[in-house]
């Protein structure tokens, strides 16, 4: 993967970590059952499609696999590694369902990307489309 890809994978990953290392998050304004489990969901979709857009322009022969399972494989990883992480901070648990949250969303990430972008430019026939968005 190419290394601004990598950066940008990394500082996100920090940010979702340094979150994690505080004891109170900020309540939003719109209060709503499961708030906490959106956040996960957005937090990792967004993860999961960076890890995938990176690998999408960095490796054009990369097969579905390399595109869409090692994405979904390193988001659950991390977002077990949050929750072991977030069981040592004060006012924060282990979380099952934010486990679940954080893999939905990484799965969301590749469906979005496979509708939106690969499987567009194939139906429309024009293979260099896709070249183009991994090149």
């Amino acid at each position: 993967m190419r290394p601004r890809y990598l950066l940008l994978i990394f500082l996100y990953c920090g940010f979702i970590f340094w979150l994690s290392s505080q004891s109170r998050i900020p309540d939003p304004i719109l209060y709503f059952p499961g708030k906490d489990k959106v956040a996960h969901l957005a937090l990792y979709t967004g993860l999961g499609f960076l890890i995938s857009w990176g690998r999408l322009r960095s490796r054009p022969d990369a097969g579905w696999a390399t595109l869409y399972l090692v994405p979904v494989l390193f988001v659950g990883l991390y977002g077990l590694s949050d929750e072991i992480h977030q069981r040592y901070v004060s006012n924060r648990n282990f979380d099952l369902f934010d486990l679940a949250a954080d893999v939905v969303g990484g799965l969301l990430a590749q469906v979005i990307l496979y509708m939106t972008v690969i499987r567009r430019a194939r139906n429309s026939g024009r293979e260099e489309t896709v070249c183009e968005i991994r090149g």
